[in-house]
């Protein structure tokens, strides 16, 4: 199985608790000092695949490496940005907010890459209920932007995109997991004080890796669960499409 942003947090926790079940886990990471870091930390890894998600170019290098390894039974879409203290706006390369590439954007992307797998697991957040659905413009080029509102609204994205596979692609089991209030660093350089360990979350996700099946496509510890709006076949497909067109890559 592929894990992105597993160099860390609860996508590193996640590796290492499949690796000492025996899994075979092909790690990422978004250059090759993290991609040391992350080999040294679960070790037993079949390897590393190297791409930075800020930039599409980089997904689709992450998805050429990913590829060497084979089909996977379970791609985990776990990697993600948000940065609340920062009130800045910030542009990638290719004309993105990056908070919107890193976490929507290059999701869909990868995903639409790879071969199909059996699972696919979104890293989302019950931080999607405070999410604002904008595809007009999700880039925030028009309105005012606020980094915590970009954060929640790219896990409402995550839920979308993870409903969206599970319908058009049959025989791929679909889900978006809520991983809890984890102290990471993105949250601790946030300034939160997270009560959940990487462990916790990481082993909750490696059990969704390979359960035989969900018995949901939203695996959650908190109250909020997706409702009309994340069930809407039309949001899911309006979305799709901002996605095909900003990467240039349809499902």
């Amino acid at each position: 199985m592929l894990i992105t942003g597993s160099s860390t947090g609860i996508g590193q926790a996640a590796a290492v608790a499949l690796i000492a079940q025996g899994h075979e886990v092909v790690l990422h990471a978004r250059n090759e000092e993290r991609a040391r870091q992350a080999e040294a930390a679960a070790k037993g890894a079949i390897g590393v695949a190297i791409g930075d998600l800020s930039t599409l170019a980089g997904t689709h290098e992450l998805a050429l490496q990913a590829e060497k390894f084979g089909a996977f039974d379970t791609v985990v879409l776990n990697a993600g940005l948000g940065t609340f203290v920062n009130p800045e706006r910030r542009v990638t390369d290719d004309g993105n907010e990056l908070i919107f590439q890193v976490n929507t954007l290059s999701s869909y992307l990868l995903t639409a890459l790879l071969p199909r797998p059996k699972r696919l697991i979104f890293t989302s957040s019950a931080l999607a209920g405070a999410g604002v659905l904008d595809l007009d413009d999700p880039n925030y080029e028009r309105r005012p932007y606020q980094p915590r509102e970009a954060y929640c609204s790219t896990k409402l994205h995550l839920v979308l995109l993870a409903l969206a596979f599970g319908r058009h692609w049959e025989g791929t089991e679909s889900i978006a997991f809520d991983p809890g209030w984890v102290s990471t660093q993105m949250t601790r350089s946030n300034g939160d004080d997270a009560p959940l360990t990487p462990e916790h979350a990481g082993a909750r996700l490696a059990r969704l890796a390979i359960m035989e099946k969900s018995a949901t496509s939203y695996d959650t510890e908190r109250a909020w669960r997706p409702g009309d709006r994340e069930h809407d076949h039309r949001n899911q497909e309006e979305l799709l499409a901002v996605c095909a067109k900003l990467t240039g890559v349809t499902i």
